[in-house]
């Protein structure tokens, strides 16, 4: 766990596919930004946090993001996209291992439990959630990693948490979103270390080349 800046709090992504988490601590409470993907994960998080989110905020749906979510324990925070999803995987059994991929099976090796906790406060567009001192504004982003994906920006920390949102083809309007946050620093889901301005440029031209 590393801070990152004044108010946030960093945990860098590691093995099978778990990504990056941070708290946001204010003075009056404390935001999760993504929830992990075990119990495991999230209580590794939480140990490492030191103060108690009262909520999470997830960036989109996927499984590495949420399946921790259960372990936090506050109120849950979700895109109306995402909460969708939620529903439907609660409902998915995963017991078996020929439905699921190698790293939900490494992360979560046979008798497997999965827990998913509902959204309890649904956006659509976007949400702002003063937590004392400092400000998170959450912002609906879409793109082609997942049409549910957030992102969130933290004042006055000038720190934009981007979940999964760049990890695929990159288009002009998702470009433009993220950079007129015009934030200092960046923290990407699966990328091991916080970005200035000039390395979120960089890593999206070679997205866009990518794709």
């Amino acid at each position: 766990m590393e801070r990152i800046t004044e108010h946030v709090w960093w945990m860098e992504p590691g093995p099978p596919d778990r990504p990056s988490l941070c708290g946001v601590v204010g003075e009056r409470w404390t935001l999760a930004l993504d929830a992990g993907s075990s119990r495991s994960h999230t209580r590794s998080f939480l140990d490492g946090l030191r103060h108690a989110p009262s909520a999470v905020v997830y960036t989109h749906s996927h499984w590495d993001h949420v399946f921790g979510g259960v372990e936090i324990g506050g109120l849950v925070i979700a895109q109306t996209g995402t909460a969708l999803k939620l529903v439907e995987m609660a409902a998915r059994d995963w017991t078996d291992d020929s439905t699921v991929n190698d790293n939900i099976r490494e992360e979560l090796p046979a008798p497997r439990v999965v827990e998913i906790a509902p959204a309890d406060i649904v956006f659509v567009d976007g949400i702002d959630l003063d937590l004392g001192g400092v400000r998170v504004a959450v912002r609906h982003v879409g793109g082609a990693h997942a049409a549910d994906s957030s992102v969130m920006f933290v004042e006055p920390d000038g720190l934009l948490f981007l979940g999964d949102a760049l990890c695929d083809a990159v288009d002009e309007q998702l470009e433009r979103q993220v950079l007129a946050f015009g934030a200092e620093h960046y923290v990407e889901g699966h990328h091991e270390a916080v970005s200035t301005r000039a390395e979120l440029e960089a890593f999206i031209a070679e997205q866009r080349d990518l794709h």
